[in-house]
């Protein structure tokens, strides 16, 4: 096989003359564009410019390049064959080779190859692809067939974005701008075989007795010779060869199914659990005499990967079950990472996904209103153990059934992401849509048809199970988010299946309101804050910095969400003093109510095997759901995560008259250790009350292993209260770890918050990466900035004298002076 890349410059122009400049492929048209100063000197993020992206992308745009062919591509014997291969082309494109139309498309999910000898010529050959417009064709679209979408909530999308496939969100969501871009997204060339090729490679496993037997299924295509000889090798995780199979083929003899065994195999687990060894498998096609035609390879992770469904006390079971173990998942809801798709790099990718595992999480779900992610994505998720819940991208819109033409490019979309994904050990669960079911039967704004559901219906129940049950029948198949069985049956039932949660934040319930519901696997969860306010200066000049400027609701989708910020706030908390206060504040609020659920849910494993929040991610500076924003700064929330997603959870369940604490425990080893919780005065550290033992518990449980009697806490006056904290600590004596946790019996605004005078050093024995942090009296959500650096533990309560030393996990060592690093505690904002 020989390769032409057709990436790297190309000449683009829009149909009406207006605009004319160089791109690079992969890559987009509106990133172009920035880089040319069509968003201004400042970008598309700064202020307002987003808006621009519209007027922009409404028209039609050229992709033209010239390049060369070698004299050898189009001698010798016809039984070579050349293909343009795309690998994302978004969207409605007509491509043609030296003026002739070589093919259309209509989809950026899918990936194409065009047969395309016939249009080349020896030396120089140009290529055209003609961009139609998106704005355009969905307008027509809509008008010709209104199907409903989720867009008169609070969702600012642009009208008929179900008309076209493309990722819903680039015409706007509650969290990202309407920028619908075009280009040629992922890598394009030219490719030539010469007599024989592979065209699919499938490997299952099945585990019995201690070892993994696996088959290996290939498919050889253009067989235009007489013989060829495929050989596949298995290489272990340290990259020894450990098996090799060979076969030889005929031109009517195109399928090959292997079997190898493999004795004492190194399983893979999820992150938490154990080790991610990976193997490699590759195959080779050769022709008779040894002549290299084409070669591929898959990396695999030997594992069992299901979702168990078993009827129980309460209605049925959803986990994931991982070699037989069933697992709590701990994790987000992944959007794309930025509104242009190629900008992304591999390090920044990695720095997420890797953020992800830090903070303990196994669990990742890609979203359905985006795209489908890299190879790279899931590369990454299988080394770092977290199991993806991936969505088909169909999200909170109707869809066109009815038209065969759609069916056609949805069955060629699915076919080819799952082919490309199937393999991956990370992949948990394919699920047909975001929100559709629970849509048709729960959502008063979204009035359904007949016809409608039985659309529905076929897609979902019909078409997809279908395909599924062709390319990738091991993997398990879940019709919606949320469901319970499908068919419109009570899909958010919280007895079965699994659940979205909005009546906290869309419905202004309080953050206690988790503690009133027992879901099977909670999917979709969330609460919104602002960004730090380093991200806030990034898009807005000094005069904008105001809650309610046009600026700042514009870097907010969702209507009303700032206010909703506010109110939340206003429950808890006391005004803050300045936008940077408010912005921590917010934080606060939202990592709280997060930790409300996820607590509350882990308290009840068992019952409850799942909590994913929304959302991991911004794909631009915004205010949103968000635990990590667009340039990697980890909110508040996503330390909150970190702890409340550590295999050990030390948390409290109380009230003004209660405090109930919990010892959960996510592991093989289970846990034993010293409990020590104490009721302190925050300013004078007396302490009120005292208990000390020793608890444990087994693995994969969670239990109640110290109450405060109400007696106690009843004889703690009212004004007492404003200057008590309940904290509680538990040394882990197999691990040596120590974790911590605090209860108030008042909401935040209520209590008597001494000035804490928090002190910093860094240990003169350390390597500059570790601070020791102290306070006089209480500091509630110790915070520790500087530089954008991630710290081993950040936004923690101190009691009373208490130190504590934080580790510099990634970013510069502190200086000495600790002159750029900033202090500060809830005491500090008003």
């Amino acid at each position: 096989m020989k390769r032409i890349p057709l990436t790297g410059e190309w000449d683009i122009r829009s149909i009406d003359g207006e605009l004319k400049l160089r791109g690079t492929v992969p890559g987009s048209l509106l990133e172009e564009m920035e880089k040319q100063g069509c968003y201004g000197e400042e970008g598309l993020f700064f202020r307002e410019n987003n808006r621009r992206s519209i007027s922009l992308a409404d028209r039609d745009y050229v992709y033209y390049r010239r390049f060369d062919l070698p004299s050898d591509w189009l001698t010798g014997e016809d039984h070579s064959e050349i293909c343009l291969e795309a690998d994302g082309l978004d969207t409605l494109c007509e491509i043609r080779l030296n003026g002739r139309l070589v093919g259309k498309t209509a989809n950026m999910h899918r990936q194409y190859a065009f047969p395309v000898r016939s249009f080349l010529t020896e030396g120089e050959n140009s290529i055209e692809i003609l961009f139609r417009n998106s704005l355009d064709f969905i307008r027509k679209e809509h008008k010709r067939r209104p199907l409903w979408i989720d867009g008169d909530d609070g969702v600012t999308t642009v009208e008929g974005f179900e008309m076209i496939r493309k990722s819903h969100c680039s015409y706007g969501w509650d969290w990202g701008p309407q920028v619908p871009d075009l280009g040629i997204w992922r890598d394009i060339r030219l490719c030539r075989y010469e007599t024989a090729r592979i065209t699919d490679f499938y490997i299952t496993q099945k585990h019995e007795k201690g070892a993994v037997d696996l088959t290996l299924f290939s498919s050889i295509g253009h067989l235009a010779m007489a013989s060829a000889t495929a050989e596949c090798r298995i290489y272990d995780p340290e990259g020894e060869l450990i098996h090799t199979l060979q076969k030889d083929f005929t031109a009517g003899d195109v399928n090959w199914e292997g079997k190898i065994r493999i004795d004492n195999p190194r399983l893979w687990w999820i992150n938490g659990l154990g080790e991610q060894p990976l193997y490699r498998v590759e195959i080779l096609l050769a022709d008779s005499e040894g002549n290299r035609l084409d070669q591929t390879e898959r990396t695999i992770g030997l594992r069992t990967l299901t979702v168990e469904q078993l009827p129980d006390e309460w209605g049925e079971t959803f986990h994931f079950t991982i070699n037989g173990q069933p697992v709590f998942s701990r994790g987000a809801n992944y959007i794309p990472e930025d509104v242009f798709l190629r900008r992304t790099s591999a390090a920044e990718r990695e720095r997420l996904v890797r953020d992800c595992a830090e903070a303990n999480f196994n669990t990742l779900r890609v979203w359905g209103g985006g795209v489908y992610p890299d190879d790279e994505f899931y590369d990454l998720c299988d080394r770092y153990g977290l199991i993806v819940w991936q969505d088909l991208m169909f999200a909170c819109a109707i869809y066109d059934v009815r038209e065969d033409s759609f069916i056609q490019e949805i069955t060629c979309e699915i076919e080819d992401n799952l082919r490309r994904i199937r393999h991956h050990p990370c992949i948990g669960l394919i699920c047909g849509n975001n929100e559709m079911e629970w849509a048709f039967v729960n959502w008063d704004r979204f009035v359904q048809t007949r016809e409608q559901e039985f659309e529905y219906l076929k897609q979902y129940h019909v078409i997809i199970p279908e395909i599924h049950q062709r390319i990738c029948p091991e993997l398990f198949y879940w019709p919606s988010s949320p469901s319970s069985t499908g068919y419109f049956e009570e899909p958010n039932d919280p007895n079965r299946g699994d659940c979205h949660f909005w009546e906290v934040w869309h419905s202004n319930k309080d953050y206690t309101e988790y503690k009133n519901h027992y879901f099977r696997f909670m999917s979709e969860f969330g609460f919104e804050s602002l960004p730090c306010i380093e991200t806030i200066e990034s898009f807005t000049l000094p005069e904008d910095r105001n809650l309610f400027s046009p600026v700042m609701e514009e870097h907010q989708k969702r209507i009303g969400g700032n206010p909703k910020i506010l109110a939340y706030l206003s429950k808890y908390y006391r005004y803050p003093s300045s936008l940077d206060h408010l912005a921590y504040v917010s934080q606060i609020s939202q990592s709280e109510a997060i930790k409300a659920g996820v607590q509350h849910w882990r308290r009840n494993r068992g019952r409850c095997m799942g909590a994913v929040y929304w959302q991991l991610n911004d794909n631009w500076p915004v205010a949103s759901w968000s635990s990590v924003d667009y340039y990697g700064r980890w909110k508040m929330l996503h330390y909150e995560a970190k702890r409340s997603y550590h295999n050990i959870l030390l948390s409290i369940d109380g009230d003004e008259e209660s405090c109930a604490v919990h010892l959960s425990c996510e592991s093989f080893e289970g846990t034993e250790g010293t409990l020590t919780v104490r009721i302190l005065h925050m300013t004078t550290g007396e302490v009120l009350y005292g208990e000390k033992k020793t608890v444990g518990t087994e693995p994969f449980s969670s239990h109640l292993v110290h109450e405060i009697s109400r007696e106690v806490i009843r004889g703690i006056g009212s004004e007492e209260k404003r200057d008590c904290m309940v904290r509680a600590e538990f040394r882990d004596e197999r691990s040596g770890e120590s974790f911590r946790t605090c209860h108030y019996f008042l909401p935040w605004k209520y209590l008597n918050l001494p000035e804490p005078e928090i002190s910093c050093r860094v240990k003169k024995d350390s390597d500059g990466r570790i601070i020791e942090v102290s306070s006089q009296r209480a500091s509630l959500y110790t915070e520790l900035k500087g530089r954008d650096r991630i710290f081993s533990d950040n936004y923690f309560d101190l009691a009373p004298g208490e130190t504590r030393e934080i580790r510099i996990v990634h970013g510069p060592e502190a200086d000495k002076s600790l002159k750029d690093i900033a202090v500060r505690s809830l005491r500090n904002t008003y």
